[in-house]
């Protein structure tokens, strides 16, 4: 978890070369894969064995879809109990409720809410973006010729994750050619970026204000500028979900939603040459002609006059700002996949997916090798070996995950020589017994309500 308390300014200076080639070389930690069509191939795959029976094959088919339904049902009793954890903090809930929640409830379900998402997160196999990797790409330049500020003061608890990183090609020109060539330019991007927000309350960040020693004049301008970013003064009571696709590293500042857009130096220069210039003329112009005037209205016609050459500067002022802000709002709806409940969902969903293929994966392997055992290594090579041959994709296979779900629902054995499958029908007989355990445990999932919640949240986590 990941908790920002210093200012843009402060980022680190690093080499941004590192920072795109560190993207490149990242290994796939989940399989992008659709998981009927990875399904289809293994059915197929099996089928075509000569190490497996037909009976065997219809056997591992049935145990294939016994075993998403066990997700499937596990998944949505975690849906159930991460929604009414979220309840205290939905800012879209439309639905009355009449139960109040204490600070202290609050605090204690806030917690555990971002435990909860954090663990979820990891089983989606997203990685947490550390404080260096934040750093690095605020202070690098937008893509989009974009200049954003971001004040991480304004918020008491942040998480961003992201899956899956890669390179888009784009044109730029460069100064050097006098921008009349365009140039191809790679670009460093997360394939999906998850981000779990709570802002500061006025007190809470008046009170860190005061820790960092601000002046009453700084400290004023700073809380005025927040209340005015806040689209709604309850703003700080709520926590906000927003997931994304395809965002260019360097554009990570225009996710946050308290950014300001900035002139970037070729504006502030482009600007005063115009600007300042057709100000200093009317000013000198104006003078001139109130030197030389008799009669009141020359002196109204030349105010006029000046008044208008000041009002064209501040026009394109002005459609700048609003260019920028509409570059900002595309970009962003281009790239926005889900916010607040729906990001549960889709989080959830993408889990489920990689919590089947994980297992299936590892099981399948594991049952074309009936009669030996195989060591951790060895599966983690044969699957990654299966995944590139039929579907042409590197992954790194995070075997340990899959033999942990395999040992839990009873699909394998363990020896000092490895790890060996059950076979299908009897791996089947087990997962019906875990299926009459989550039958019976759908009681207590009837007794959960926001106290238990409260109440579950305040015991510590089981590592």
């Amino acid at each position: 978890m990941l908790k920002l308390t210093h200012q843009k300014n402060n980022v680190l200076d690093t080499n941004n070369q590192i920072h795109t080639n560190s993207f490149v070389n990242a290994e796939k930690t989940f399989v992008p894969i659709a998981r009927r069509e990875f399904i289809n191939k293994i059915i197929l795959q099996s089928r075509e064995s000569t190490t497996l029976e037909r009976v065997k094959v219809q056997e591992l088919q049935t145990l294939i879809e016994i075993l998403q339904t066990i997700y499937h049902a596990r998944f949505h009793r975690h849906y159930i109990s991460l929604k009414n954890t979220y309840a205290p903090f939905n800012p879209d809930r439309d639905v009355v409720s009449k139960r109040n929640w204490s600070d202290e409830e609050k605090s204690c379900l806030q917690g555990k809410l971002f435990r909860e998402i954090s663990a979820l997160l990891q089983k989606a196999n997203y990685e947490e973006l550390d404080e260096t990797s934040i750093n690095i790409a605020l202070n690098d330049d937008m893509s989009r010729g974009l200049s954003i500020g971001v004040e991480l003061d304004d918020y008491q608890q942040v998480l961003i994750y992201n899956r899956g990183h890669g390179l888009i090609k784009t044109k730029k020109r460069k100064w050097r050619t006098l921008f009349l060539k365009e140039y191809d330019h790679e670009i460093a991007i997360y394939r999906r970026l998850t981000m779990v927000f709570r802002f500061r309350g006025v007190e809470q960040l008046s009170e860190l204000l005061d820790q960092k020693g601000l002046n009453r004049f700084n400290k004023w301008l700073y809380l005025r500028r927040h209340e005015r970013l806040m689209q709604d003064q309850n703003s700080d009571k709520f926590i906000f979900m927003s997931q994304f696709r395809d965002i260019p590293c360097s554009d990570l500042e225009m996710l946050f939603p308290n950014s300001t857009l900035r002139f970037t130096l070729l504006d502030k220069i482009k600007l005063a040459a115009t600007g300042g210039a057709g100000t200093v003329g009317g000013i000198m112009a104006l003078l001139s002609k109130i030197a030389l005037a008799v009669k009141p209205l020359t002196i109204l016609i030349a105010i006029i006059s000046f008044g208008t050459v000041l009002g064209r500067q501040v026009t394109n002022v002005l459609h700048q700002q609003n260019h920028y802000k509409m570059v900002l709002s595309r970009s962003l709806f281009s790239h926005s996949l889900d916010i607040n409940l729906g990001v549960v969902a889709s989080l959830l969903d993408q889990a489920l997916d990689e919590e089947v293929k994980e297992a299936i994966l590892a099981y399948y392997i594991l049952i074309q090798s009936p009669t030996e055992f195989l060591s951790a290594d060895q599966i983690k090579i044969k699957v990654e070996n299966f995944v590139q041959v039929h579907f042409k994709v590197d992954i790194n296979f995070e075997v340990s995950d899959a033999i942990i779900k395999l040992r839990k629902d009873g699909l394998l054995i363990k020896n000092t020589k490895g790890y060996q499958a059950i076979e299908p029908q009897a791996a089947c007989t087990n997962l019906e017994a875990h299926w009459h355990d989550l039958y019976a445990s759908t009681q207590k999932l009837a007794e959960v309500s926001y106290y238990t919640d409260v109440e579950g949240a305040k015991k510590k986590p089981a590592e």
